[in-house]
C-alpha cells in the first residue's frame, strides 16, 4: 500500500478502483497530467522489487506491457468498475465481490474503511443529487442485484422501462463499440446474454446460424463454448460461422 501511496503522490494519479488477482491486476485511474506510462513504469518497477525481495526472487515480475483503455462516459465507467470488481467472482474465488479482501470494492461501498490512496468521488458523478453514503449504498445494491447497467439506466429513465428491451439496446451498443474497438473485449462478460438466451429452442437453421455469429462476434463466446451448449462438434460450429461470415461480407459488397 505504501508503494501505491508514494507513487500516486509523485505522479498525481488518482486511483478509483483496483483489484489484484493471482497473476495480474486491474486498476482504474485518472491521470490529470497525462503521465500514465511514467506512473505505471514506476509502480510496476517498485512493486517488482518489493515482491522479489519478499519472496527471494530475481528478474522480471510482469510479462509484457500493461493494457490501457480510455474511459469516455459514465456508462463505460460503470461497465469498467463492474468488470474490475466482478473479476474474483467470475474466477470462482468468492461468491460476492465484497468478500474478496484484496479488492477496493468493500471500501468503495462503505463496508470497509477507505484507504488514503483510494478516490471514490466518481460515485458522485454516477449518482448525482445523492450523498456519498447514499451513492455507496445504491452502487452496492446495483452490484448485488446482478444487472448494474440496467439498474443504473433505469434510475435515470424517470420511469420504469422494459428490462429485456433495455438490455437488448445496451448489449447492441456494447457490441457495436466492441467491433469498432472503442471498448475492450474483456468487458463483454459484464453485459452479454447467456447462451440459453441467445439460442431459441425452436429456431430454424438460418436463425441459429445468425445466433452463432452474434454469440461469437458480439458477445465474445468461444466457438468451443457454443458447440458445447448446442451439443455439436466444434468443427460444425466453425463451418457455420465461416459460412455466415462469408455471406455477410458478400452482402456488404
Amino acid at each position: 500500500m505504501r508503494i501505491q501511496i508514494e507513487t500516486q503522490k509523485t505522479y498525481g494519479v488518482r486511483i478509483l478502483a483496483s483489484c489484484p488477482m493471482d497473476n495480474h491486476f486491474h486498476g482504474i485511474v485518472t491521470t490529470p497530467h497525462g503521465n500514465l506510462s511514467d506512473f505505471m513504469e514506476q509502480f510496476e518497477s517498485r512493486f517488482a522489487k518489493y515482491s522479489n525481495k519478499r519472496h527471494h526472487r530475481v528478474g522480471h515480475l510482469f510479462q509484457g506491457q500493461y493494457r490501457c483503455v480510455q474511459i469516455e462516459h459514465d456508462v463505460q465507467l460503470l461497465i469498467a468498475v463492474c468488470y474490475v470488481f466482478f473479476n474474483p467472482v467470475s474466477a470462482g474465488m468468492v461468491t460476492k465481490p465484497e468478500l474478496y479482501k484484496w479488492s477496493t470494492y468493500a471500501a468503495t461501498v462503505g463496508l470497509a474503511p477507505c484507504p488514503s490512496y483510494l478516490s471514490i468521488d466518481w460515485l458522485g458523478a454516477l449518482f448525482p443529487n445523492r450523498t456519498l453514503e447514499q451513492a455507496q449504498a445504491r452502487f452496492h445494491q446495483l452490484m448485488t442485484d446482478g444487472d448494474p447497467v440496467y439498474g443504473y439506466l433505469n434510475d435515470h429513465a424517470g420511469e420504469a422501462v422494459d428490462r429485456d428491451a433495455l438490455r437488448r439496446v445496451v448489449r447492441s451498443y456494447v457490441g457495436e463499440q466492441l467491433q469498432l474497438a472503442t471498448l475492450p473485449q474483456i468487458y463483454r462478460s459484464v453485459l452479454r446474454s447467456s447462451l440459453t438466451e441467445l439460442f431459441a429452442e425452436d429456431a430454424n437453421s438460418s436463425a441459429r446460424a445468425n445466433a452463432i455469429y452474434e454469440a461469437y462476434v458480439t458477445h465474445g463466446y468461444k466457438l468451443a463454448e457454443i458447440a458445447r451448449h448446442l451439443r455439436v462438434n466444434p468443427s460444425t460450429i466453425s463451418k457455420i460461422y465461416r459460412r455466415i461470415l462469408e455471406s455477410r461480407r458478400e452482402g456488404e459488397k
